[in-house]
């Protein structure tokens, strides 16, 4: 919403790339949903990152999990990174989204910024990376 949730997706994504890991980033708000869901068919490994917005998840985002859940995609190892200043909320409400969707594996670490990033998301992007590449 403000560009802080994209600030930390383009750190884990650098974090990816400095370990070899080709990365391909979408912002759903401006990338038409069915270009996202192809490369989602085609990648091992997702990372979701969204606003929590009404208590939920921001519009675009939302209907584009609707989408990749509705697809029936499976098989697939996620990450999640959520936002939210007073009551972050997207990435219990994410992962919820998943639940009919078979063999979906969540890394450990959730990153939760409230607002901007801290010293202390930058750690957890950091493990988020880690596990990510394991």
């Amino acid at each position: 919403v403000y560009g802080h949730t994209e600030s930390a997706a383009n750190v884990l994504a650098a974090k990816l790339c400095e370990r070899g890991v080709t990365v391909r980033m979408f912002d759903p708000s401006v990338i038409p949903a069915n270009h996202i869901l192809s490369a989602a068919f085609r990648s091992s490994h997702l990372v979701f990152a969204a606003t929590t917005y009404n208590n939920g998840v921001f519009v675009t985002m939302e209907n584009l999990l609707h989408d990749i859940v509705n697809h029936n995609l499976q098989n697939r190892k996620i990450a999640v990174i959520e936002n939210g200043t007073w009551a972050p909320a997207a990435a219990k409400i994410m992962k919820a989204m998943f639940e009919k969707s078979k063999n979906i594996n969540y890394i450990d670490t959730t990153v939760t910024l409230r607002s901007a990033m801290t010293e202390e998301n930058a750690k957890a992007i950091e493990r988020m990376a880690e596990e990510l590449c394991r």
